[in-house]
């Protein structure tokens, strides 16, 4: 099959998304009855999409690189999104872990982010976003934070994740900072979105469809259960349902009943 490289893309950028999402449909599922079949095919989704061995990692770097092709500059903004997240997300894991090894207040924390202008990350420009970047990494290069950094305190919890926001900020940047690819470089990188593509199509497909096979019946059901956002909702009337084409919820998110609690203990605070 024939196909451009922003639906290639796209291919790669659903596949990478959709082993979650089937997991949120098989805890969803389960929750209801009278679903045996539904559930079989929504386990042989899953054991479909777990054929393809897709390297979660591997991709997300092979997307982030293509974004510095000409004709993807259209999805850039999107794509940088989540890439502007994922800074976020490791700045938050590099406090908590700095604030987790320490007693009391933390030189290090004060070295890396005392009067420093910390935008909102997740929401901020990119020129905000550069001008923090640059600005965290010269504070984590100074001479005393390097110090602090290679004593044994400091080694096993925070030193990974200096790495990981490190990480992070050089895969946005090679996105929105280093020019776009031309030439040999430009084609290498098409091909081997191509054929990364390739590799995935059928079998993605395969568990996509037995995904929405079983979810079908099911969409009245999770309306009645609360479990359909109102923007999945609004779609209307597709073989695809709409559990399939949003985030899954984060486990980590209260429930309603832990809402009522932290609220009854603020109130008491």
């Amino acid at each position: 099959m024939s196909r451009t490289i922003a639906d290639a893309f796209e291919l790669l950028v659903q596949a990478e998304q959709l082993g979650p999402r089937l997991e949120a449909a098989a805890l969803a599922l389960s929750q209801l009855t009278g679903l045996a079949e539904e559930q079989a095919w929504l386990a042989a989704a899953r054991t479909r999409l777990a054929s393809i061995q897709l390297d979660t990692q591997a991709t997300a770097k092979l997307l982030a690189r293509a974004l510095r092709l000409p004709e993807l500059a259209p999805v850039k903004a999107e794509r940088g999104k989540l890439l502007q997240l994922a800074i976020a997300d490791e700045v938050e894991r590099l406090e908590a872990a700095i604030t987790f090894v320490s007693s009391g207040r933390s030189p290090l924390l004060d070295t890396l982010f005392l009067d420093l202008k910390l935008p909102v990350l997740r929401k901020c420009t990119r020129n905000e976003l550069e001008k923090f970047c640059i600005e965290i990494e010269r504070r984590i290069n100074s001479s005393y934070a390097k110090r602090l950094l290679a004593t044994e305190r400091y080694q096993a919890t925070v030193v990974p994740t200096v790495t990981a926001l490190r990480t992070a900020i050089g895969v946005w940047a090679s996105v929105f900072v280093d020019p776009p690819l031309e030439g040999a470089p430009a084609d290498s990188l098409r091909e081997a979105v191509l054929a990364a593509s390739n590799a995935i199509d059928l079998p993605f497909r395969q568990a996509r469809l037995l995904a929405q096979t079983a979810l079908l019946p099911a969409a009245e059901l999770f309306d009645a259960a609360g479990l359909l956002t109102p923007l999945g909702k609004k779609r209307g009337v597709s073989d695809s349902h709409p559990i399939l084409e949003k985030e899954p919820p984060d486990p980590l998110l209260p429930t309603p009943e832990e809402r009522a609690e932290i609220a009854e203990l603020h109130a008491l605070a």
